[in-house]
């Protein structure tokens, strides 16, 4: 308990150093060019992370891929792939773009072509999540995720996987051509943040407007959270205790996350970097949440992924330099 309380005021304790350092003299926040001494924003750090994480995202949806493939593609499966190939023999490629294609080409089994391709990815996934995130490895990600979900059929219809191409789309315009995202010395492209940010804005308005669009009583009563930890289908242990919560708790939930979702979603392309940091906080403090009371996959964590765009390199570097301090003191308390 007396680690939790440490660890809780320290971070109370940078959240305060981080807001005088964010207000100006008399309170007001700084525009983008002259924020942290006037430095423009810069994206290299965060454009690091950003791919690197991504990485992890792309190796997660390829490992559950593969080691799911055979119970639903394979010969005795759900939705066998050869079956599938055979009708989808007259359709054009852009109709149906999936390099599982070739496997009549090169004279090979299309399972095995379907396992190649997730080894593919696995494998291209691993270097980015390594720091080797350049354009040509996630352009391979990319095509190697749209083969599968194309093949995937109605098991690749989620969300999830939609949004995991869009971003992976973006982030090979996103990324550096040859060098390694750390090393770049080609700084990284304005128009492809912002449209990794918008990206996040449709996902998170949307993901409110839907509920509004409803017209589901729960939602106007906002009562949505008395059913749902026991009705979602994969619950976590996290989820019984919330349950368990006061219904006026979990009304407030409910308004929280309609509060997010959004006034919230609008402060995504604010041109202010303060207020984009703490609608990260925010939005990262909701998908959390989500993540630790049910299982969507990776959903939440590709989500997480972009909300690392809403912050730059000044306010990683702050974050960075404070845990290095903290370190440095903790050493010499031990000592």
């Amino acid at each position: 308990m007396p680690s939790a309380t440490k660890w809780l005021s320290r971070y109370l304790q940078r959240g305060k150093e981080y807001v005088e350092r964010s207000l100006g003299k008399h309170g007001g926040a700084h525009q983008e060019a002259a924020y942290e001494s006037e430095r423009p924003a810069s994206y290299k750090t965060t454009r690091a992370i950003f791919l690197q994480l991504l990485g992890c995202t792309y190796l997660i949806a390829f490992a559950s891929h593969f080691v799911q493939f055979e119970g639903l593609y394979g010969c005795d499966g759900i939705l066998p792939v050869r079956q599938q190939l055979d009708m989808a023999q007259r359709l054009h490629w852009t109709l149906y773009p999936t390099l599982v294609r070739l496997h009549s080409t090169l004279g090979l089994d299309a399972y095995w072509v379907c396992n190649c391709v997730s080894m593919l990815g696995m494998v291209l996934s691993a270097f980015a999540l390594a720091g080797y995130g350049m354009a040509p490895v996630m352009a391979g990600c990319w095509v190697c995720y749209l083969s599968l979900t194309t093949v995937g059929d109605v098991f690749m219809l989620f969300q999830w996987d939609s949004l995991l191409l869009e971003t992976g789309f973006l982030a090979i315009l996103y990324a550096p051509l040859l060098q390694r995202p750390s090393q770049a010395s080609v700084h990284s492209s304005r128009v492809a943040v912002w449209m990794l940010r918008f990206l996040l804005f449709k996902l998170t308005l949307m993901s409110g407007v839907v509920k509004v669009a409803s017209n589901d009583r729960v939602w106007q009563q906002m009562t949505a959270l008395y059913h749902h930890f026991a009705s979602q289908p994969l619950p976590t242990p996290l989820s019984w205790y919330m349950r368990q919560l006061h219904p006026l708790a979990l009304q407030l939930g409910v308004a929280f996350t309609f509060v997010v979702e959004i006034p919230c979603a609008f402060l995504i392309l604010c041109p202010l970097r303060v207020v984009r940091h703490w609608t990260a906080c925010i939005l990262a403090a909701l998908q959390l949440l989500i993540m630790f009371t049910g299982n969507y996959g990776f959903f939440n964590l590709l989500t997480l992924v972009l909300i690392v765009n809403l912050l730059d390199d000044s306010y990683l570097e702050q974050v960075l330099r404070f845990n290095a301090v903290d370190d440095a003191k903790s050493g010499k308390v031990s000592q």
